[in-house]
């Protein structure tokens, strides 16, 4: 009875993005960072018991004589809907820019390099002056610049060639930029 090696390592998992709330992070910890200092402050003036108030005593003082203002609905209504696009971007599950290879190991290709390896397998086709790609996760859209007719079939049967070592086909669209000129009299 022969029994299979185990694979030498486990296989990786996919990246994941940041996120839409990502930026949204640093805001916040400024603003946790500029509430622990204040609270800090207000601690240490009351255990030392000297002279002065607290910061948070003269912001309720100033608060104090507050009335009601015709703007604070519209803000009110404005940090709340801001409230709750930061809850359903926290509860958002992550952007995903890589896309898996056919592989034992785990090997995954970010969305720029799908597109520099179709933009690579288009320059490699006969005919092809100059070859751009842009890729997302479902389909590449690669431009060539030719003046060959019929150009984008072979371009699109290259690139799907190469691009066959992903787990999930992508659809490859083709543009054929075209330089000629004819000349008048032609």
């Amino acid at each position: 009875m022969t029994i299979a090696p185990e694979p030498a390592m486990r296989a990786a998992r996919q990246q994941t993005g940041a996120g839409r709330i990502g930026a949204v992070g640093p805001v916040f910890a400024i603003l946790l960072t500029a509430t622990g200092v204040v609270l800090l402050h207000d601690a240490l003036s009351e255990v030392d018991s000297a002279p002065g108030r607290t910061w948070l005593a003269a912001l309720a003082d100033g608060l104090d004589g507050f009335s009601a203002q015709w703007w604070l609905i519209p803000a009110g209504v404005a940090v709340a809907l801001i409230g709750m696009w930061l809850i359903v971007a926290a509860l958002r599950p992550r952007s995903r820019r890589s896309l898996a290879v056919v592989s034992e190991t785990g090997v995954f290709l970010r969305t720029r390099d799908v597109a520099r390896l179709a933009s690579a397998a288009a320059d490699d086709v006969d005919g092809v002056l100059a070859a751009h790609s842009v890729a997302g996760r479902r389909s590449v859209t690669v431009t060539v610049d030719s003046d060959v007719p019929g150009i984008a079939d072979r371009v699109r049967e290259t690139v799907d060639r190469r691009l066959d070592a992903l787990v999930e086909p992508m659809a490859v669209k083709v543009r054929v930029r075209s330089h000629f000129q004819p000349r008048k009299g032609d």
